[in-house]
């Protein structure tokens, strides 16, 4: 039995994203993430979006549409946006749910922010090998504190 080798997710034209998908990628872009896209640019193996909090950093790894893990890390000595080694909130499965999980995930000084540590899904981890070459995109300005500001408001606006 042979088996395909599994499906990449392509930034380009070859794949039909659901709109609604498209519109969340969008949302994480203007909450301020700063995108990492690991391969090729025309054929990336995976697509890296991360935000730095104090103590933590929200990340999403995105391997395909139906393959994105989302998590919030806790910063420390060997915090590595690549290969986390624990997490204190994940969420896996299809891009939709994925990044709507990631987009309302609480301000981490809301009472009900997730805070315990246990290990890191396997699907956070993009091997070096598949890393390179990496073109990193920046918030634009102005938008680098956007996420805060947002989850800060609400915070604000539900107490």
């Amino acid at each position: 039995m042979t088996t395909s080798p599994p499906a990449r997710f392509r930034l380009g034209g070859d794949v039909d994203m659901p709109p609604v998908v498209e519109r969340l990628l969008l949302g994480v872009v203007q909450d301020g993430f700063v995108l990492y896209c690991c391969g090729g640019r025309a054929e990336p193996s995976a697509l890296v979006a991360s935000y730095e909090w104090e103590h933590y950093v929200d990340t999403v790894v995105i391997r395909g549409v139906d393959r994105v893990t989302a998590a919030r890390v806790p910063k420390g000595a060997t915090a590595d946006v690549f290969a986390p080694e624990v997490v204190v909130w994940a969420y896996q499965g299809h891009a939709e749910w994925a990044l709507r999980a990631l987009l309302d995930l609480v301000h981490p000084r809301h009472p009900d922010a997730p805070t315990v540590a246990h290990p890191a899904p396997r699907s956070l981890h993009v091997p070096r090998s598949e890393q390179r070459p990496l073109t990193i995109r920046l918030p634009a300005p102005g938008r680098a504190g956007m996420r805060a500001t947002r989850l800060a408001a609400a915070m604000t606006a539900a107490g």
